[in-house]
């Protein structure tokens, strides 16, 4: 290291102190002027991994990438070096063991007392972190330009910049927006309203926004953008620009507008169904108040029919008990009228020759037969009134089997029409919760369309 302290010496009135921080904060390297390693020091050695007998003699070219020797800038560099140019660049830099680090070098020529070039002095140092760093932020740059409609404004909101993506979704040129204001992408009303200047005060006091605009393009069309204006300070504070970094949805935008008119369709449908529901639920309830008002009567009715059939039933049984004795009767004068049939032929046969008593004994004959006709009549017509009254009472009871179940049948009628009722309300209940969920269905539609 003797010889780079000695040509600073030569060169330069300097302290011991400054030159042992410049050996300690640079890595440096002499060359020749072909590039040929002379000297390095300690700081270069414990950057790249070498040794000094490693590297003294060999090629300036064994600490760069394959991709840099190739190219026509590398001899270019040399050639300026040789010429007495001075040099200061970033380059990747290959270590012993094989890693790429990155160097920030300035190449110096050195001349001797009669102003010749003798040797390259270069003074490094290392920047690999701060260059990864803004490597990663380049990346997320460019992935911003690339996704992003881009717009530059002064502090006033004039025009500096814009990029393809914001161009294409307006349609402009870049010369027909540099220099104009923001509001020739708004409408005229809005441009002049209060709250459009407040928006551009407080961007140019340094607050952000993040929002949906609607823009007009050149042919007029709607465009709209999910912007972020963010203001760009400088070292006092001052806004010296605003980048608007924005997103198009208009697509999304005009996706939305389509449901909230498919929905608003949808909606008008299901009030009128609703309206119809109501409209069934009014009617069937006046139908069923109806319905009660018969069914009440008809349970009076039909316990007058039960009192009157109890009470027939019992005058049937009364009148059967009756006939029923009276066809005995009728029964026992059978028997008496033959027990006199037999009596008239005993007396006919006693009275012999007696004519007159023979005329009294046939008019009396003639009676007996005349009562036996007679009742013989009646026992027939009792016995088919007996039959008819057997009829009339199985009907009787039949009927009162049916009434009774007739009432069975109306307190179940009554059930259901509680029941029925019960549920045109829960209907009723439903229909006006399901009216206030459309109405939240179409207030959350409106605000999707905004």
């Amino acid at each position: 290291m003797n010889s780079i302290i000695s040509i600073l010496r030569e060169n330069i009135d300097v302290s011991d102190e400054l030159i042992a921080a410049i050996d300690a904060s640079f890595a440096v390297v002499e060359f020749d002027l072909d590039g040929t390693v002379l000297n390095v020091n300690e700081s270069f050695m414990k950057l790249t991994g070498y040794e000094e007998d490693e590297v003294v003699g060999q090629h300036h070219s064994m600490f760069l990438p394959e991709e840099m020797l190739n190219g026509p800038d590398y001899e270019m560099c040399w050639a300026d070096l040789r010429a007495g140019k001075r040099k200061q660049v970033e380059v990747p830099c290959i270590t012993k063991s094989g890693d790429r680090i990155w160097v920030e070098e300035t190449y110096a020529p050195v001349r001797n007392s009669d102003g010749e070039l003798v040797k390259i002095v270069r003074f490094g140092v290392n920047v690999t972190e701060r260059h990864e760093m803004v490597a990663d932020l380049q990346g997320k740059v460019d992935a911003i330009r690339h996704s992003h409609a881009i717009v530059k404004f002064d502090a006033n909101g004039i025009i500096l910049n814009a990029n393809r993506h914001f161009l294409a979704a307006m349609g402009y040129d870049l010369s027909e927006v540099v220099g104009q204001h923001h509001s020739m992408f708004v409408g005229e009303e809005y441009a002049k309203s209060s709250a459009y200047q407040a928006f551009w005060r407080s961007l140019a006091n340094g607050e952000s926004k993040i929002r949906q605009f609607k823009y007009f393009g050149k042919d007029g069309r709607e465009v709209w953008f999910e912007a972020t204006y963010s203001p760009v300070l400088d070292v006092y504070g001052e806004v010296i620009k605003i980048i608007n970094l924005a997103v198009d949805i208009t697509d999304e935008v005009s996706e939305l507008i389509g449901l909230k008119s498919t929905l608003e369709v949808n909606f008008a449908e299901v009030d009128e169904h609703i309206e119809g529901v109501d409209r069934k639920c009014e009617t069937a309830e006046q139908m069923f108040r109806q319905a009660q008002a018969h069914l009440e009567a008809s349970n009076i009715a039909s316990g007058v029919l039960v009192g009157c059939v109890g009470e027939t039933l019992e005058r049937m049984t009364e009148l059967r008990s009756v006939s029923d004795h009276v066809f005995d009767t009728v029964i026992e004068g059978d028997v008496a009228a033959v027990a006199l049939e037999n009596a008239v032929d005993r007396l006919r046969d006693g009275a012999g020759e007696n004519s007159e008593l023979a005329e009294q004994i046939d008019n009396l004959d003639e009676c007996v037969t005349e009562s036996s006709r007679i009742l013989t009549s009646l026992r027939l017509e009792l016995k088919e009134m007996l039959n008819r009254m057997a009829v009339v009472s199985l009907a009787i009871e039949k009927h009162g089997d049916v009434t009774g179940q007739m009432t069975s049948e109306m307190h179940g009628i009554q059930t259901s029409l509680d029941a029925a009722q019960n549920a045109i309300a829960t209907i009723g209940q439903s229909t006006e919760e399901m009216a206030l969920t459309i109405g939240r269905s179409r207030e959350v539609s409106v605000v999707l369309a905004r």
